[in-house]
């Protein structure tokens, strides 16, 4: 069990929060280096187990999973240079790839009461394109049985996650109707979702706890790369 110091992380994140400029992140670059530095190995450590646990993860690079902190702001109407958390993303060829994914988001609640996210995990796809939603659907209504089974077991409840989609079609094509599984054709976003409290990211057992749930989550992602293989669909990530 390796303890990383998630606290200075949430430290940092909380000043940037209310000091997003790219002058005070030149006056403050040492909180800055020291939080993207524990984050690096926290992410380095969660890749070894997961490749272990999943073998489409082998061979990936660091650079292809975490995050850059620096936003992208051309079409966003939030011009802040700088995220206010990290994150990683581990699926089959990298971020760059449409797949079943597995995402370790850390952030820590705002101390003034204002809402914000907070740390999570998600296992799944997330925003695929609609080349890559189209598989997705047809493979749905050929065999949904499957997907539907894993995210009902009893493992998953059990561990709290839910399952979920920001939207749904409100329209359903006529080639996907009449479907038992028309509740999972309809969505937009196909993942599964947990938040993390502030005191399990901050205990030591940490990296345990996301590679366990990235694990219960396995079954969810072997049916989405299963049907994706080969498809060379790239994400919007």
């Amino acid at each position: 069990m390796t303890q990383y110091d998630i606290q200075q992380i949430f430290d940092f994140l909380r000043e940037i929060k209310y000091n997003n400029t790219v002058e005070w992140m030149h006056a403050n670059r040492a909180k800055y280096e020291r939080a993207r530095d524990t984050f690096y190995a926290l992410s380095v450590d969660i890749m070894g187990r997961m490749a272990q646990i999943d073998p489409l993860l082998r061979g990936l690079d660091p650079k292809q999973c975490i995050f850059r902190f620096a936003r992208d702001t051309r079409f966003s109407w939030d011009k802040s240079p700088y995220k206010t958390h990290f994150g990683l993303y581990l699926v089959p060829g990298g971020k760059k790839c449409v797949g079943g994914g597995y995402y370790f988001h850390l952030q820590p609640r705002n101390e003034d009461g204002e809402y914000s996210e907070n740390s999570m995990i998600d296992v799944g796809v997330h925003c695929p394109p609609t080349a890559a939603a189209k598989i997705i659907r047809q493979a749905i209504f050929d065999e949904g049985q499957e997907l539907r089974d894993a995210v009902e077991a009893e493992e998953v409840r059990r561990f709290g996650y839910v399952f979920w989609s920001e939207e749904h079609l409100k329209v359903l094509p006529k080639e996907w109707r009449n479907s038992p599984y028309e509740d999972l054709i309809r969505m937009k976003d196909w993942d599964l979702y947990r938040d993390l409290s502030e005191a399990e990211v901050l205990a030591p057992d940490l990296v345990e706890r996301v590679v366990e749930g990235f694990r219960i989550g396995k079954p969810v992602n072997d049916f989405f790369n299963r049907v994706l293989d080969n498809t060379k669909i790239k994400s919007i990530f």
